[in-house]
Formats: C-alpha cells, structure tokens, sequence
C-alpha cells in the first residue's frame, strides 16, 4: 500500500483505523493520565458522534455532493475509442461495471488498466478478448496514472481516449487532466454501494455511507493538497 493509501486507510476520519487510534488517545487519558478523565469523556463522546453524524447517508452524500461537479462525457453508440483507461482505485466493481458498459456501447480498440490484475481479470471474464486488454502495474498513484497516460497514450485521428475513476476521484482526475493537457473523456463509475438517496434509510447510521464520508473528505483534502502543491490550478 502506497502512502496515499496508507493516509486514507488509517489517517482519515471515518476510517476504522482512524477511531481506533482516537480510541488508544482516550485510553491514555483515562487511564494513564488520571486527572485527564474529564477530558477523556469529552473526547470519545466527541469522535463517537463525529462517526454517528458521519455514517448517516445524508450527511455522506452531501460531503460528496460537495465536490466539483465533472461535466459527463458523451459515451454513444459508434464512438471511436482508440484506448479506455480504467484507473485501479476504491470501488473497484464500480469500475469494472462502467468499464464493460462503455466497451459494449462504444467501438473500443484497446483497454489498459492501471494497477493490480483483479480488474483486468474481471474484464476479461466478462468477455473482453485478450488481445485488446492489458494492465500496467502501477503507478501508484493518481498524478502518476494521469502523468502515464498523457506520455504513453496517444489517440489516432477520429479516436477518443476515454478514462474511468470512481465518481468521488473524477474531480481530481479532471483537474490533473488539465493540468498535464490530456484530452480525454472522463467517466465516473458509481460507488460499489451508493448510499440511499431518499427515504427514511437516509436517516440512519451504516457503514456504507461511512466510508463515502470518509472517502469524500480524503478527496476534498487531497484537491486543497495538490493546489497548495501546485499541481493543479
């Protein structure tokens, strides 16, 4: 696991990880810094309802909804597509289920995933033929999947290039894409499991929509990131 994934897995609210390292802190100063404790009850009473409000649906689809909205690309019947770029990353059967929709609604010449074979193997099975289906390990990271495809991938006159993230990455895709001048059609592919929308099930606490939360704000700190850095406008 790279860096990035590291800090998303372990150093992001709403991980797992995360409330289990604010849970070490309460510990500390419950019980090894006794005159503390007061402080300690106002901790984890804190972080637990920060993780309630959290894995509430509708407070994880406003977080999402927060994020710069990505105009979508037109996938249509007969669309010549020189290569499709399916980006390794979270929500992984999102991905895949994109991927094979725009194969089968476009004319596709050539499909590169970038990153460990599970989706290439997905794809595969799914009826792609081998010879128009590769993986690249790695890189590793966004800017460098982004950096990779505007140095390797080069369109033939009449082609598009098409790329494929998880919804909640698209914004960062696109504002890397910018930046490096690639042109290409960005596809956001759904979360592996959305969060409900409506309904009383938007009311109420579940995993599901704690990890949207936390994948979300992973997102929103990684733009302000990269434009401190400098990397995107």
């Amino acid at each position: 696991m790279n860096l990035p994934g590291i800090v998303k897995f372990a150093l992001t609210p709403g991980s797992i990880p995360f409330f289990g390292l604010c849970v070490v802190l309460w510990a500390f100063l419950r019980f090894a810094w006794p005159r503390r404790r007061a402080i300690a009850r106002v901790w984890i009473a804190t972080v637990t309802g920060a993780y309630v409000v959290l894995a509430l649906p509708l407070v994880a689809n406003a977080i999402a909804g927060r994020l710069p909205a990505v105009p979508p690309a037109g996938i249509t019947p007969g669309l010549m597509v020189g290569t499709l770029v399916v980006l390794d990353g979270d929500n992984r059967v999102g991905r895949v289920a994109t991927a094979l929709d725009i194969y089968r609604t476009a004319t596709v010449r050539t499909v590169i995933v970038l990153g460990e074979d599970w989706i290439r193997g997905e794809l595969g099975d799914a009826g792609i033929p081998p010879d128009r289906l590769t993986s690249v390990q790695g890189p590793g990271t966004t800017g460098g999947q982004i950096e990779w495809i505007a140095r390797r991938v080069q369109p033939q006159p009449g082609e598009s290039t098409v790329v494929v993230a998880s919804r909640l990455q698209l914004p960062r895709v696109a504002a890397l894409a910018r930046a490096k001048g690639l042109a290409a059609a960005l596809v956001g592919s759904p979360i592996d499991r959305e969060p409900p929308t409506n309904g009383l099930w938007q009311f109420v606490p579940s995993y599901v929509a704690l990890r949207t939360s936390r994948d979300a704000m992973y997102e929103h700190a990684a733009l302000v990131y990269y434009r401190h850095k400098g990397w995107i406008e």
